[in-house]
């Protein structure tokens, strides 16, 4: 998939995980100061990004920025690899983010006890940030790169280190995994809420932020752009909901943890198989894994 235009001087690109289509995206905006690049991936996708520059005739050494909307694996694993590779790049991301970023030992911990021997061939490396390259965010800051300018905003929900972008040249909002995943071209969409750090009223409440932004588009990094904005946030706003209720009914009734995220994976599964086209419906539950979504929200009403 070539790179796809957003608006003026913006696009994203397909970065082909595990060469499949249509599960992770990088959003590009290009500023007189250089590139930006908003999630720009797991290091195990670094060559495709590299081809899609080359497609617009630039390099990563054309690259100002990477603005991460947080620090999960799939949205900012390259990080380190491009900054050690072009020491200038500036990388922009929520403070509670950013020490798991420079310092990323525990965070690798915590990936290889989920992930096991798999690791290294779904993430490849996840290197150090150097901190003097590190900017730290909390929300309510206008970042300036030339001509460009973006809001940032505190979204915390799905992650409590995640922020979304507002970009105003395209008016688009670069939300991350807050406002859940829908591949392009379908109108279904689904939460995806792993643990550790789900919180419903946090996530409820960025929703409305992004919603008081009054975006052209969303783009989703789970996948791609969203022109409906208004009603795909009425309908994650309703699917975070009904998820949330049924986990918890299913923790009221006692039982087994690893059997009611079965059930709920089949029933997610039942429902999206319904909306999506057949061959969608991999990429849906590879990213929206409903088993996971389950533990996240039962860790939640744990709490």
């Amino acid at each position: 998939m070539p790179p796809v235009a957003l608006g003026p001087r913006s696009w994203f690109t397909d970065l082909r995980y595990l060469d499949a289509p249509n599960l992770i995206a990088c959003g590009v905006l290009e500023s007189d100061a250089g590139l930006l690049l908003v999630d720009p991936g797991p290091a195990t996708t670094r060559a495709a990004l590299e081809r899609a520059l080359a497609d617009r005739d630039a390099t990563l050494a054309d690259v100002h920025a990477i603005l991460l909307t947080h620090i999960h694996l799939d949205h900012a694993g390259v990080t380190g690899s491009l900054v050690a590779a072009h020491p200038a790049i500036q990388v922009f991301v929520h403070e509670a983010g950013a020490p798991h970023l420079v310092q990323p030992d525990r965070l690798l911990q915590s990936a290889r006890r989920l992930y096991g021997a798999m690791m290294d061939r779904l993430w490849g490396a996840f290197l150090a940030v150097p901190a003097r390259n590190v900017h730290l965010l909390s929300g309510g800051e206008t970042l300036s790169f030339g001509e460009r300018t973006l809001a940032v905003a505190y979204t915390p929900g799905h992650a409590r280190h995640h922020v979304s972008y507002l970009d105003r040249a395209s008016g688009t909002a670069f939300a991350g995994d807050t406002a859940g995943m829908r591949i392009h071209g379908t109108d279904y969409v689904l939460p995806v809420a792993p643990p550790p750090d789900i919180d419903l009223p946090a996530w409820h409440a960025s929703l409305d932020t992004l919603r008081a932004w009054n975006p052209d588009r969303l783009f989703l990094t789970h996948f791609g752009p969203v022109a409906d904005v208004e009603p795909h946030l009425q309908a994650m706003a309703a699917r975070l909901t009904a998820w949330g209720d049924a986990v918890r009914a299913s923790l009221e009734a006692g039982g087994d943890d690893d059997a009611h995220a079965s059930r709920f994976r089949q029933t997610v599964s039942r429902e999206v198989e319904a909306h999506v086209p057949p061959a969608l419906v991999p990429a849906y539950l590879r990213f929206g894994e409903p088993s996971a979504s389950w533990h996240g929200l039962a860790r939640y009403w744990r709490k």
